[in-house]
């Protein structure tokens, strides 16, 4: 008896001590957002959000509805902007499934460190989604758009970005909390992939853009955008974005267009590349080398050249090496000629090679990094040529 006793006491001590769900919030009730979209007003900001209709996205017959909604409010803060939506969205706006933040240009421009507070600060928003700067445009049209293919057009950004990162290297996925340490560190700039709109802009918000096979307006990732603090302040063109992202090491698969050394070209498929910053001081001045290694597979050839023969291969490696040393040393001067932007990092690789030495350059490096000595040396190595040995011009003239 004493121990049944004992038990319900027991019992009714933890029944007391539980928390039921007090802060739950059904489905039904939210508004989830995928796709934020941030604009300067004269007074403020504007926010926009791409809501999801989950009837749409789980639907199996085609309707007349899209499976996603823009709203967009105006406020003096972004907190302010934000609950002005609900005076037009029918629920709470739920931010945590955001895959995507896009700044628009202007805003870019003007500095986004505020809106980093916001974005870092409020509880509901986690931060793996990606970021990037409207190329050109504000963030709200961006929105706007419908994609094919994908349903939802901020996923379609999200794996369009990823994708580019991955086979063709022209674009960068950035996070917020790396965005952040490039922004406060001394030594690196920061750099943010460009999105835009291809076709007509009005005609990519209506259903009818994803009902085409062709889809007159689309959304593109080439571009990488280069920042000096928070502000952005020009755009890499498709080559130096590659560029870049040779020296920095973000390279993992793409195509690289050589030419032939009579005439035509090879397109050799990278497979792995990888680089290695070094620094010297010598003289009293900082001298910066960068060897990347790249390894690849022949893919294309619109050439003569006998692949059969080892002499041929290794200087096939020799043009390729010059050329795409010539390629990265372009990129690195044209970076320190339009821009003074540190985005390499050379000033943060000084910074833990000779901490004392760069106290003495770190006030003046936004004027010193266009004039210092850097130096790019890419090696090619090819390592197939794939299921044929020579093109069939040559084996035709055999």
């Amino acid at each position: 008896m004493k121990k049944r006793l004992l038990l319900c006491i027991t019992l009714l001590f933890l029944l007391t001590s539980l928390t039921g769900c007090w802060s739950k919030r059904e489905l039904d009730e939210l508004a989830i957002a995928t796709g934020l979209g941030l604009d300067k007003t004269e007074n403020g900001y504007k926010f926009t959000v791409q809501i999801i209709n989950p009837a749409e996205v789980a639907a199996k017959t085609i309707s007349t509805r899209t499976a996603v909604t823009t709203y967009t409010s105006e406020g003096r803060s972004m907190f302010e902007a934000l609950r002005g939506l609900t005076d037009k969205a029918p629920r709470k706006v739920y931010l945590s499934h955001i895959r995507k933040v896009v700044f628009g240009e202007e805003l870019a421009r003007s500095g986004i460190s505020e809106t980093l507070d916001f974005l870092t600060r409020d509880h509901e928003l986690r931060t793996d989604f990606h970021m990037a700067v409207a190329k050109g445009m504000e963030a709200h049209d961006l929105l706007t758009i419908l994609t094919p293919m994908e349903k939802i057009p901020a996923s379609k950004m999200y794996f369009s970005m990823q994708t580019s990162r991955d086979y063709w290297a022209p674009s960068i996925v950035v996070k917020i909390q790396q965005l952040i340490t490039q922004i406060l560190s001394d030594g690196q700039e920061p750099v943010l992939s460009g999105v835009y709109n291809v076709g007509d802009l009005e005609k990519g918000s209506r259903l009818e853009n994803v009902e085409d096979v062709g889809a007159p307006t689309d959304v593109r990732v080439d571009s990488v955008g280069v920042f000096k603090g928070d502000r952005l302040i020009g755009w890499m063109d498709q080559a130096q974005s590659k560029g870049f992202n040779y020296i920095q090491g973000n390279v993992r698969n793409t195509a690289e267009y050589f030419t032939c050394k009579d005439d035509g070209s090879i397109t050799l498929e990278v497979m792995k590349a990888k680089s290695d910053k070094t620094v010297s001081i010598q003289n009293g001045e900082p001298h910066f080398n960068v060897k990347v290694m790249v390894e690849g597979n022949i893919a294309d050839v619109e050439c003569e050249v006998d692949l059969m023969k080892v002499d041929a291969i290794k200087e096939l490696e020799q043009s390729f090496s010059k050329q795409l040393t010539i390629l990265l040393n372009e990129t690195v001067k044209d970076v320190q000629e339009d821009y003074q932007s540190d985005i390499f990092g050379f000033g943060d690789l000084l910074h833990r090679k000779d901490p004392a030495y760069w106290k003495t350059v770190k006030q003046e490096w936004d004027s010193t990094f266009p004039e210092v000595d850097i130096s790019v040396d890419a090696t090619v190595e090819i390592n197939r040529t794939g299921t044929i040995s020579n093109p069939y011009k040559l084996d035709k003239e055999k």
